[in-house]
This record gives structure tokens, C-alpha cells and sequence, in this order.
């Protein structure tokens, strides 16, 4: 199959661009129009931690071309329009018409995982351009030369340069194409091998060159890349067999709806897939690659985990909602039925929406008791200290405390979380957040004072005894609770 601009292609993409946008406003309608302050949005800087992550193309375009570390409305706004064009470019590369278009970009708005990504604002609108990237890559390696290989491996560079696994949305992304391919009988096993190997191959070169230029930048900066993404792997740490079993039994839960909440309709994928083995048993022609292409498109969701060994937060399963739309969109191609995969699009969505709101508004409602608890410490800290001074006298926290948020949804990672609580008490977040929200900007005791605040906590009542708040040897201790965090010893 080749890909010309043709009118109907550009009516195809306008249609489901437009589909897009409007299921994604549908979809994170209340984070778009709520602004909400979450967990890791308390920096104002985060240049020096996204290089050391090896993000090294993000923490470039926020410095010179982005709000660092994000603009209010703005950048959820951008995020949801880049998207929209990520998923109608990816409905032209998979071969769609214009109705299985618009039902793609539905669906693949309607399984909300990106809560997860666009919940952290300080990398939804980059992240976003690293999903058009790998999808606009794709495009590059339709007919094969050195000139269009070398724009694949540019493109995928930068893509990998703001978020390292997003390579894996384009692996899911050819899966699904080879399995539309071979519903039409557009592609037979021999050229899907070569598909396959052409796009590892390019994708192991880029890998490569991502890598060396992430440590050159951090070292041009003078940053010393972290350990973050090799702490995730589980390989070489436990014996095999129990890394395989942990990420098989991870991807249980995907299957069974025990994942993250929002991400519990993916198990009905299982339906579509089983619709287009069972159609394309039936037409014969082109059936064992057809089979084959939908089971790898399946687990291509969950390549990251076999790779590292390991189960993945809900937001690192960038692939599950292309899957989930992707084996739908196949569905609909093999069983060429209309209107029909537009109605239940149109219901996952509701239902997406639902959930995508409710997991946001669980984070405002968060904010909304970490102000009321701050601004009931701040209160005793000055009753407690008449001749307080916030510029002058360092405040340590010893321990958490969790306020009430009758919204915090189980299984739901961060959303919903205080900065009271979350780290077990992390007296950064605590500082960082206190100032960001403009409720009071904290002097931080230095590393002694800190070693006499905990030794003095230890006797103390905890929080919301007023008691819990004293002053020894010039630096205000807040006791929340008895557990002290690791981050704070």
C-alpha cells in the first residue's frame, strides 16, 4: 500500500482529526478547564532532573522553545490538539476509511491511560510530540532509501529524546498496520518479515544514537545521568522464572480489569481479536498472518515489560490504547461493518470520560484538603510561635499525614494523593509545594538541625494534636505522624 496526498486522504484526515480533538476535550475536559497542581508538578524548574532522566530532548525544549515547567490551560490545550493529529496520522498510515477512522481515534481516546501522562503537565504537551513523531516516522520507511532512513532515525531520535519508550507506540503501530495489510491482502508473510526486520533494525540504531547524545548533553550540562531506568529492571536481579511470572501475572490483570482504574475496558480487545480469528478463519485467504499479526499486536502492549522484566507504572502502557483501538479498528475492517463500530466507540467513550474526569477531579479534591491542612498548620505554627518568622526559622516535618479526600480512588498511582503523604512524608515536595501554591515559602534547616528535629520529633504527639508543633534549638518541628520518611533521615 502506498501513500499519496489525495483529496479523499486529506478529507480522511480532517474528519478524524476533528473526531479526535473533540473525544479528547470530552475525555480530559475537567484537567483542561481545572488547572490541578499534582504530585511532581511542585518544581518550577525541572531542566537539571529531566537530563539526568536522559530526557535530554524535552529539557531542550522546554529551556528555549516551551513553558518550563508548564503554562495553565496552555499546555494541557496543546497536548490534546498534537494528539488529535497523532491519532488521524496514525488511522492514515493503518489504511482506514473515513467512518473506521473516526472510530479509531474515538476509541482510542476512550481508554484513557494518557490520564496518567497528561496528569504530570511539566512533559504531557512533549510527550504528546513524541507520539507524533514515531507515528510521522513511520511514513519515512514506506519505500525504503538512505535518504528516508536517515529522516526515520532523525525523527525517532528526537522522539526518543523527550520520552525513551514511545518507540514501542510505532512497534504497536506497524503491527496493526501489517494486520490491516493483511486482512486486504496487501501484504503477504515474506514482506511483513521484511517490515519487521527494516524497522528493528532502524529503531536499534536510533536507541544508539539517542543514548550517546543523552550522556553528551548531560555531561555538556554537567549532569550525571541517574539510575532511574535501570532501578526498573528486573532481570539479572531475580531468577528468570519469577521475572517471567511477575510480568505474565501483570498482564493478567491488564486482561482481567485489575489494572489502574480508567484502563479497565482494555480485557474487551480480547473481543476483537477474537472477531477478526474468527472472520479470518472463515475467509481463509491470509488467515495465519492475520492470526499472528493480531496475537503480536496484543503483546506488542507489553513489550516494555518483557524487555525490562517488570511491571510498568500506568503511566510508562503508552501502547494500551492503541492496542485496544487498533485490534478494533482491525475488527472493523475484517467484519466491514459502519455504523455499528461508531455506536460502541461512541459508548467506550462515555464511559473513558467518565472515568478520565472523576480520576482528575480526585486530584483537585486532593488539593483542596493539602490546602486545608496547610493553612491549619500554618495557623498553630503561629499560635503555638508568636514571634515566628518564616524567613528566618526552618520548619522540618517528621512524617505524613494523609488528609481526608473522600474522592481518592484505590488503584488509581498518584491521582488523588497528598503532597503530605505521597514519599512517606518527603519534606521537599512538602517545601516545594507550600511555595508553588503561595500558601508560605519555608526556611529549610540544614543537615545538623535536621539530625536534632528528628531526634526531638520522637517524644512529641502527632498531628492534629496541637502539641504536635514545638520549637527546639531555633527550628520549628511538625510532627505528622511516627513514620519518618527515608527521604528525610
Amino acid at each position: 500500500m502506498t501513500f499519496n496526498i489525495t483529496t479523499k486522504n486529506l478529507d480522511t484526515f480532517k474528519s478524524a482529526f476533528i473526531a479526535a480533538l473533540l473525544a479528547y476535550i470530552f475525555v480530559y475536559g475537567f484537567e483542561l478547564t481545572h488547572f490541578t497542581l499534582s504530585i511532581d508538578e511542585e518544581p518550577l524548574d525541572n531542566f537539571l532532573q529531566t537530563l539526568s532522566a536522559g530526557r535530554w530532548g524535552h529539557a531542550l525544549l522546554r529551556h528555549y522553545v516551551l513553558p518550563e515547567p508548564y503554562a495553565p490551560f496552555f499546555t494541557t490545550a496543546l497536548s490534546i490538539i498534537i494528539l488529535s493529529l497523532s491519532a488521524a496520522t496514525s488511522s492514515i498510515y493503518i489504511g482506514l476509511n473515513k467512518l473506521q477512522s473516526i472510530s479509531f481515534v474515538i476509541m482510542l481516546a476512550a481508554l484513557p491511560q494518557l490520564a496518567y501522562q497528561l496528569e504530570f503537565s511539566n512533559q504531557a504537551d512533549t510527550v504528546s510530540l513524541s507520539f507524533l513523531l514515531s507515528v510521522v516516522a513511520l511514513f519515512m520507511i514506506e519505500k525504503m532509501s538512505v535518504i528516508r532512513a536517515s529522516a526515520f532515525i532523525m525523527l525517532t531520535v528526537v522522539s526518543l529524546s523527550v520520552y525513551q519508550s514511545i518507540f514501542l507506540y510505532a512497534a504497536t503501530l506497524t503491527c496493526i498496520r501489517i494486520t490491516t495489510d493483511a486482512i486486504k491482502g496487501q501484504i503477504i508473510f515474506r514482506q511483513a518479515l521484511k517490515k519487521i526486520f527494516v524497522f528493528s533494525l532502524l529503531i536499534t540504531l536510533s536507541l544508539i544514537i539517542n543514548s550517546f547524545l543523552a550522556k553528551w548533553t548531560a555531561l555538556y550540562f554537567d549532569v550525571t545521568i541517574s539510575n532511574y531506568l535501570t532501578s526498573m529492571i528486573g532481570w539479572g536481579k531475580r531468577d528468570v522464572y519469577e521475572v517471567l511470572k511477575s510480568v505474565l501475572i501483570f498482564m493478567r490483570d491488564y486482561l482481567t480489569f485489575k489494572s489502574a482504574y480508567g484502563i479497565n475496558a482494555f480485557p474487551f480487545v480480547l473481543l476483537s481479536l477474537i472477531t477478526i480469528i474468527i472472520l479470518s478463519i472463515k475467509r481463509k485467504r491470509g488467515a495465519p498472518l492475520i492470526i499472528l499479526m493480531g496475537f503480536a499486536t496484543l503483546l506488542s502492549g507489553f513489550l516494555l515489560n518483557f524487555a525490562i522484566g517488570s511491571g510498568m507504572p500506568p503511566r510508562a502502557m503508552t501502547q494500551i490504547p492503541l492496542v485496544f483501538a487498533g485490534l478494533f479498528a482491525a475488527a472493523l475492517v475484517i467484519s466491514r461493518v459502519r455504523y455499528i463500530g461508531l455506536i460502541i466507540s461512541i459508548i467506550f467513550l462515555c464511559i473513558g470520560s467518565a472515568a478520565s474526569n472523576k480520576l482528575f477531579y480526585s486530584d483537585f479534591m486532593a488539593r483542596e484538603a493539602d490546602q486545608n491542612l496547610s493553612n491549619q498548620i500554618i495557623t498553630t505554627i503561629y499560635n503555638n510561635i508568636p514571634n515566628f518568622d518564616e524567613k528566618v526559622t526552618p520548619v522540618f516535618f517528621y512524617g505524613s499525614y494523609s488528609p481526608l479526600n473522600s474522592w481518592k480512588i484505590p488503584s488509581a498511582d498518584v491521582f488523588g494523593s497528598s503532597f503530605f503523604d505521597w514519599d512517606g512524608g518527603n519534606n521537599r515536595r512538602m517545601y516545594m509545594y507550600l511555595s508553588t501554591a503561595n500558601l508560605i515559602k519555608l526556611k529549610e534547616p540544614n543537615e545538623i538541625q535536621v539530625k536534632n528535629s528528628i531526634v526531638a520529633a520522637k517524644d512529641m504527639p502527632s498531628w492534629p494534636n496541637r502539641n504536635s508543633i514545638k520549637i527546639f534549638d531555633g527550628v520549628v518541628v511538625v510532627k505528622l505522624s511516627d513514620k519518618l520518611s527515608p527521604y528525610n533521615r
